[in-house]
């Protein structure tokens, strides 16, 4: 079985355990008046989201990524730019 292979269910249930805080962003973000505290609050939630994704996919360690890679290894620990 490959690493690839080995990490999908952990992913998918990391992924399945952040739907419902992304369905509450969107949810969130429809409403048409907000303040601009609460403009700030949907953003910083959602780059807290964001790191989140990224964390379910590279590990806990990844650092938010600057620029998309041109490639990314099979078992997505290391990517060339």
């Amino acid at each position: 079985m490959s690493a690839t292979s080995q990490r999908r269910p952990a992913q998918l249930s990391e992924l399945d355990r952040l739907t419902p805080r992304w369905d509450d962003i969107v949810r969130r973000a429809a409403l048409d008046t907000r303040s601009v505290r609460e403009t700030h609050q949907l953003e910083e939630d959602a780059q807290a989201f964001a790191d989140e994704l990224i964390a379910a996919f590279r590990g806990r360690n990844a650092r938010r990524p600057s620029c998309a890679p041109l490639c990314v290894s099979p078992d997505g620990l290391s990517a060339g730019w």
